[in-house]
């Protein structure tokens, strides 16, 4: 999506700045920007509260879920969906159709009927076309 968009002058694209920690003795900070292990231990995330330009090239949705104290099994399950889908988005997955805005907007409005018209069967219809 944010590929779509990126070009759109009436849109901008930032995210929240943070830094990580890693566990390591070294106790050095590194930008969200530098690589890091894909390791769920080894980080230690404080948000900065601050606006950055351009999109976040890591997601830490799973360490906020840890620090909610959220069961090890749900974080183990989101994780491995998270990688799925950072996999497509990455092109290293099976082909998936892309999606264009304006064909989402349509999706979006099919789905919204079948959900309104009690047709879960539609939706999942919808949902296995997306993923075809």
């Amino acid at each position: 999506l944010l590929e779509d968009w990126k070009d759109e002058p009436s849109v901008r694209l930032g995210h929240m700045e943070c830094v990580v920690e890693g566990d390591d003795d070294s106790g050095d900070a590194m930008d969200i920007d530098a690589e890091k292990s894909e390791n769920k231990n080894d980080h230690n995330i404080t948000f900065l509260y601050t606006l950055g330009e351009g999109t976040c090239p890591k997601s830490f949705g799973i360490n906020v879920a840890r620090l909610a104290a959220l069961p090890e099994e749900v974080l183990t399950k989101a994780k491995e969906v998270s990688s799925n889908f950072e996999a497509e988005l990455n092109g290293s997955a099976a082909n998936h159709a892309k999606i264009s805005p304006s064909s989402a907007v349509d999706l979006r409005q099919r789905i919204e009927e079948a959900v309104a018209a009690g047709n879960f069967s539609e939706v999942e219809k919808l949902w296995q076309e997306l993923q075809s």
